[in-house]
């Protein structure tokens, strides 16, 4: 499989690949939570329309990395995480500000936290769900979003299958020897195409781990997306090729996909 880059083509062994999907959850996308319509949801598009069905295409399997908090896991969980989840922040005109890149923000802290519950809400379709606990393993919130979910599932039934993976941390190699770096050691997996949310936090973090360790990293850039500003985005696009890997795009991956070579170069 030949893949156009931002710098240059690169041939990859597809069975050595795999498209790594980052919180594409519940908690992140779900209007039932009062997620608007953003970053995340043309990102939900990309995958859906290009680049999960490239992957199927092209034989590349499909890994889902998403938050999954385990109760022993939240007896050791660093502090920033709890301050980190219990604050959000929103444009305003005066007050305490955090300025970057010109643009003032204000802190405001949540009602929510991690590990604690979200009660019920209140789905398009009219039913109401239990949401669970905040970022926690097997609950409603930590699920796959809306299609996502749906195509994990019909994932789970190809060859090779979909995977999913539950992280504690920014980090899928984060906490020692993790289910997701034990996995990608024993299948042989050598190449890694990050997509999913937030680009500066959790596929930064999990691109930013897998890079020195030896792994070939590409980010195809709108199939990540953030909620933070412009410049954030702008920062990963420019290391991903630059310090990390390659960067590409979701249409790069479908022209590759259509056309993977069946046979080794003579001499191979």
């Amino acid at each position: 499989l030949t893949l156009q880059t931002s710098k240059t083509p690169v041939t990859l062994a597809p069975q050595k690949m795999a498209l790594v999907v980052i919180d594409m959850q519940n908690v992140f996308l779900s209007s039932a939570l009062g997620r608007k319509k953003g970053p995340g949801h043309a990102v939900e598009q990309a995958l859906l329309s290009k680049c999960i069905p490239a992957a199927r295409k092209a034989g590349i399997r499909i890994l889902w990395l998403s938050w999954g908090i385990s109760d022993e896991g939240l007896q050791t969980l660093p502090p920033m995480f709890y301050r980190n989840f219990g604050f959000t922040f929103n444009p305003t005109e005066d007050g305490p500000e955090f300025t970057a890149g010109g643009s003032k923000q204000q802190w405001r802290h949540t009602d929510d936290g991690i590990g604690l519950s979200l009660g019920n809400v209140t789905l398009e379709d009219g039913r109401s769900v239990d949401a669970g606990r905040l970022l926690m393993k097997n609950q409603w919130n930590t699920e796959l979003h809306g299609g996502l979910a749906d195509a994990y599932r019909e994932g789970s039934r190809c060859t090779p299958a979909d995977v999913k993976f539950h992280k504690e941390s920014h980090s899928g190699f984060w906490g020692g020897n993790t289910e997701f770096a034990q996995y990608l050691q024993s299948e042989g997996i050598r190449t890694l195409l990050f997509a999913g949310l937030n680009t500066d936090q959790c596929v930064l973090a999990t691109l930013q781990d897998a890079a020195p360790q030896g792994y070939d990293t590409i980010m195809p850039k709108d199939a990540c997306g953030t909620t933070s500003p412009e410049f954030a985005q702008q920062m990963v696009e420019f290391n991903a090729e630059k310090a990390f890997g390659f960067q590409a795009a979701c249409d790069d991956l479908v022209h590759a996909a259509e056309h993977v070579e069946h046979s080794y170069p003579e001499g191979l």
